[in-house]
């Protein structure tokens, strides 16, 4: 060949290759987006595979696909320790990409998915400080903010995490973070006894982004707010509002529980399984089981049923679940009469026969008691306080995650005396509904077992419920009590 031939074939070779490198640019583009569609469509599997072939091409997205596989197995699957490894991988292949400065966010919420120890808190901080010290521009710094807030929020360092909250709101005012650290810094208010300032933070975020979700949990959150701290005194709290309209009127029969899932459906435990009502009280679905005796909704939004000594996970194989007794032998637990999920994935399910709530791990192995108390109903709140209505005291134990004693509501206390607690739950601020079938009375303390209101309906009157059995909270507190003798759903708001 002569030199200007083989210049031109060298030409065209080099032009080919830039070609097919921009079409795999392209293609590992468009399968980065395919993957975020099947994520947001629950399709999980679909999404992985397009995530990892998108990894492997080493394209520019690679490192934002490994990105969204850590979050999924975070936040999705609850695999910490797969979450760990895809970060690390991210921190030691990508560190010079722009997943970085979130790969350090994912590294320090891992730290607290582990424990919440000293030293699980000092890694975790540690993590987010490095944000802005190695990223001081980035997009992830007021979310490394936020989710420092959120890491001294949970040990109850409450003023340490308003401190943090309120420097993303006023150094990133326009970030999506400003909003969450509002919604967040309300949550640290009332506890406190500062629930006015509670009312402004959330106004604040009804104002500035009056129709997004934010502002739909801040006038919830308002909501509650209004009817324990401002209706009060010279108004009730609750009034009779009707009977729940959902399965058009039917009658419910061997209710057992009542809860209300993220999207805000209602699901109603009875003796053939739970049922899922939507929003406008259409049955969505029921989930069937043979006498059931509680059910709640895990860590991935399934239902999951407590039968005899099974657990019984939605489209998912039965847990039988087992207990060790003192002297070393295993035993079937016989009789579950509640159970619920931590954020961890570990069950929490009340063994009758042992007076005892054991912790189960998510594969179904027994883990250690977690308190010697002989429960009748527990419920979970955010930070994981596990509330347990004691059968034997007839009062209400408070317990931290770990098992530890947090404080307990005696059975008789300042204006109130607990006669047949039935059920428990809290609300997004911690305060603790306490459903009496002996009073017929439901009682709400807030701060430091302070007994908030009474809801308490006379017996000939609309909306009595002298036979309570079960009740669910909805996201704006109002009460939904299933009575054995109206056997309805009655609202209450």
């Amino acid at each position: 060949m002569t030199r200007h031939a083989l210049a031109a074939l060298a030409a065209i070779t080099l032009a080919s290759g830039a070609l097919a490198a921009q079409g795999n640019e392209e293609f590992a583009r468009r399968q980065y987006e395919s993957g975020l569609a099947f994520m947001q469509n629950g399709r999980y599997n679909e999404a992985l595979k397009d995530f990892e072939a998108v990894i492997e091409s080493k394209s520019s997205v690679a490192d934002n696909a490994l990105l969204q596989v850590a979050l999924y197995y975070l936040d999705v699957a609850h695999d910490i320790t797969a979450s760990q490894s895809a970060v690390n991988r991210l921190l030691k292949d990508f560190l010079n990409t722009d997943s970085a400065p979130m790969a350090y966010v994912l590294s320090g919420r891992i730290a607290m998915s582990k424990g919440r120890t000293p030293a699980d808190v000092d890694a975790a901080l540690a993590a987010f400080e490095r944000v802005p010290r190695l990223f001081p521009n980035d997009d992830a710094v007021p979310a490394a903010g936020f989710y420092a807030g959120e890491t001294l929020r949970v040990v109850r360092r409450t003023d340490e995490a308003l401190e943090r909250f309120r420097r993303v709101s006023l150094e990133y005012p326009r970030s999506p973070w400003a909003v969450r650290a509002r919604l967040r810094a309300a949550l640290c208010l009332v506890p406190g006894d500062r629930a006015p300032r509670a009312l402004d933070e959330l106004q604040w975020v009804r104002q500035q982004l009056p129709n997004s979700p934010e502002a739909a949990d801040a006038l919830n959150l308002n909501t509650i707010l209004y009817r324990l701290y401002v209706r009060l005194p010279a108004q009730p709290a609750y009034a009779f509002n009707g009977r729940y309209k959902g399965g058009e009127g039917t009658k419910f029969k061997d209710v057992f529980g009542l809860a209300f899932d993220a999207a805000g459906q209602l699901l109603v435990g009875h003796k053939l399984g739970v049922t899922v009502f939507d929003a406008k009280g259409a049955v969505g679905r029921t989930v069937a089981a043979d006498d059931p005796s509680a059910f709640f909704i895990d860590e991935r939004g399934r239902v999951v049923v407590a039968r005899r000594d099974l657990l019984i996970a939605e489209r998912a194989e039965s847990t039988p679940i087992r207990t060790s007794e003192q002297d070393g032998k295993v035993r079937q637990v016989e009789e579950i009469p509640s159970a619920a999920a931590l954020s961890t994935g570990d069950r929490l399910v009340v063994d009758h026969k042992g007076k005892a709530v054991i912790r189960i791990t998510p594969t179904g192995s027994y883990a250690g008691k977690f308190a010697a108390i002989d429960a009748e109903k527990l419920a979970i709140n955010r930070l994981d306080d596990v509330a347990v209505i004691d059968r034997e005291s007839k009062s209400v134990a408070v317990f931290d995650r770990d098992g530890k004693a947090l404080t307990r509501i005696p059975q008789k206390g300042p204006g109130y005396e607990l006669d047949h607690p039935v059920d428990v739950q809290f609300d997004p601020f911690g305060h603790l509904y306490v459903l009496d079938r002996g009073r017929a009375s439901m009682f709400v303390f807030g701060a430091r077992n302070k007994l908030m209101t009474t809801v308490t309906i006379p017996e000939k009157s609309p909306g009595a419920f002298q036979k309570a059995a079960a009740f669910a909270l909805d996201r704006a507190g109002r009460l939904y009590i299933f009575d054995e003798r109206a056997q309805t759903i009655q609202v209450y708001q």
